[in-house]
């Protein structure tokens, strides 16, 4: 029933829908306060079972889970796989002095550093210090 009707019938007369609605949440407040009631008679353990029971009927009303599931075309798992970005993972390739001879452009080599290359080099004005001391001047490897 469209509930501009149901408006005009509750305020008509107390033999209509305003009467079943009454009942209705009567019985529900009763199941309600019973179940209170209950709840402190209970372990800790009961109560949990109660709860959990509850989810798993509230869950069976909605249909079995696997018909809820998104179902992923081919074209929608491919457009997923290249949207992910690959991560960059900073592994050991080698010293210092053989990245430099494979690579030459220092920014190259840095993209090639291991993560305790990258704290332990620094790169300045096309030169590679270490702690402070040159040892490489862009051209050649500077002997400590």
């Amino acid at each position: 029933m469209n509930e501009s009707v149901k408006g005009i019938l509750r305020k008509m007369g107390e033999d209509g829908p305003l009467h079943q609605d009454r009942d209705r949440w009567r019985k529900r407040a009763e199941e309600v306060a019973s179940d209170h009631r209950s709840e402190g008679d209970k372990t800790e353990i009961q109560k949990k079972h109660d709860h959990f029971r509850r989810q798993q009927e509230f869950a069976s009303r909605l249909g079995p889970a696997a018909e809820r599931l998104p179902v992923m075309t081919s074209e929608e798992k491919e457009r997923r796989e290249k949207a992910k970005r690959p991560i960059k993972q900073h592994q050991f390739e080698g010293p210092i002095e053989k990245l430099i001879e494979k690579y030459r452009d220092l920014e190259e080599v840095f993209k090639h550093f291991s993560l305790g290359q990258l704290m332990k080099y620094e790169l300045k004005e096309g030169k590679i210090y270490e702690k402070g001391e040159l040892i490489y001047d862009g051209e050649k490897l500077v002997k400590k």
